[in-house]
């Protein structure tokens, strides 16, 4: 519902930024099962690879517990989300 409300209001909104933590909307999935799924998984996974590489310096460091590198080189949504997904 927030990330929803923040989508919508934009700049009209006191957060400069927001992050959704298990997010019900399965982007492999997404990415299946239209017929242009080989287009959109490399969009998305693209437009993910540029939000990680302008905001590098946050996401750095071992002690992050994900792979930089492995997720700048993904070429796919499955094998971006394998570098950054971190199970607690």
């Amino acid at each position: 519902m927030l990330a929803k409300y923040l989508a919508k209001a934009r700049e009209n909104t006191l957060p400069t930024a927001a992050t959704c933590i298990d997010n019900p909307f399965d982007l492999e999935e997404a990415t299946r099962s239209s017929p242009y799924h080989m287009a959109i998984d490399q969009k998305l996974t693209g437009g993910l690879i540029d939000i990680l590489r302008s905001n590098k310096e946050l996401f750095q460091g071992k002690a992050k517990g994900f792979d930089m590198e492995k997720a700048l080189l993904a070429k796919s949504i499955h094998g971006f989300e394998k570098a950054v997904s971190i199970v607690s």
